[in-house]
């Protein structure tokens, strides 16, 4: 068995060191072999499946094209992210990915990689910069699914509990839709706002959670827009035994969730979700356009799709890879495209 594992692994190194001397077809310089190309990815946010799928879909983006890709992060640490972008551009990276972030922490960093003639773009973070393309789900669209799931659950009218943590430009978009959403449905009303990103984030918000169910017994659905949110919402009801009088409505899909949705009593009723392995791969994808010198819109929105637990149990699904097979169209995103650039030929990023 050892043998067979070296062997394989040694196939693998092959292929990577192939591609890299004879660089992409028909790739534009310096993909087509003159030199060896060097991403950093910098990262806020580490905890949580979401944030480990994406780095894997990253990651294979990189390995399909023979780059290599080193990934800088510390968890919630805003002033380390900005030191590890002065890290790459001392290491004399081709191109940096931020990842998450605090846009007054992250703007000057980002600008003066810039300024060293090394290529940004940013994922669920603002840099203020016209020259720095923005990758993001569409969080408005994952916030206004998630919650019209919860109107047609409720007939419009809900008394509803609020997962939030201001600050985080993906949470603040989903914000938007949640009060649009109140606007446009009186009957929707919410009694009590809390949130961290304090680790380990579900218990923490667990924590904050069952003292809010104490105080607003009325409540009867739950907004948490993030999935680590989402989770602490429901180790909080199962704390409370109080899983069936209130329904769950987040964003985002990972394994966990998966098992969390479809048990046998679960008050998570809904949540909208992009793929996040298609995202890091779209990451990967849209530095190297840059560094082509290729366009790229201002904008890079991903669209998501809604996920309801009675979906996930018709269908069968306890995992991610069961998911990805019974809903093919959440497995790729068609954004930062290029005909020299390969893709996942399992159509899974």
């Amino acid at each position: 068995m050892r043998k067979i594992i070296l062997i394989i692994a040694a196939l693998a190194l092959l292929t990577t060191s192939t591609v890299m001397a004879a660089g992409l077809k028909d790739a534009p310089a310096p993909f087509n072999g003159t030199k060896k190309i060097h991403i950093a990815l910098i990262r806020q946010m580490v905890e949580g499946e979401f944030m480990q799928m994406y780095r894997a879909g990253a990651q294979r983006q990189a390995d399909l094209m023979g780059i290599k890709l080193t990934v800088f992060g510390k968890n919630m640490d805003n002033q380390a992210q900005a030191n590890f972008i002065y890290q790459a551009i001392n290491m004399g990276v081709d191109g940096i990915i931020i990842d998450h972030g605090l846009t007054e922490t992250m703007v000057k960093p980002a600008k003066d990689a810039l300024a060293k003639g090394i290529p940004v773009v940013a994922f669920d973070v603002d840099l203020k910069n016209p020259e720095i393309p923005q990758i993001a789900q569409d969080d408005h669209m994952l916030g206004r699914l998630s919650l019209e799931a919860m109107i047609k659950d409720f007939d419009g009218k809900a008394n509803v509990g609020y997962v939030y943590v201001p600050g985080i430009l993906p949470l603040d978009k989903r914000d938007e839709s949640f009060t649009k959403i109140k606007k446009e449905y009186p009957g929707i009303k919410e009694l009590a706002r809390t949130g961290t990103l304090e680790s380990p984030f579900s218990v923490k918000n667990a924590d904050q959670v069952k003292a809010i169910l104490r105080s607003k017994p009325e409540i009867n659905a739950y907004f948490a827009p993030y999935d680590e949110l989402a989770k602490g919402v429901i180790l909080a009801l199962q704390e409370s035994n109080m899983t069936k009088k209130i329904r769950v409505y987040s964003a985002d899909i990972s394994t966990q969730d998966i098992q969390l949705m479809v048990r046998e009593g679960s008050p998570w009723a809904a949540t909208a979700a992009t793929n996040p392995a298609a995202i890091g791969a779209v990451s990967v994808r849209a530095i190297c356009k840059k560094i082509a010198g290729e366009q790229l819109p201002a904008d890079i929105l991903i669209p998501p799709m809604l996920f309801t637990q009675e979906m996930i149990r018709e269908a069968g699904v306890k995992n991610m890879k069961q998911l990805r097979a019974k809903f093919p169209q959440f497995n790729h995103v068609e954004r930062a495209m290029a005909p020299w650039i390969p893709v996942d030929k399992k159509g899974l990023f």
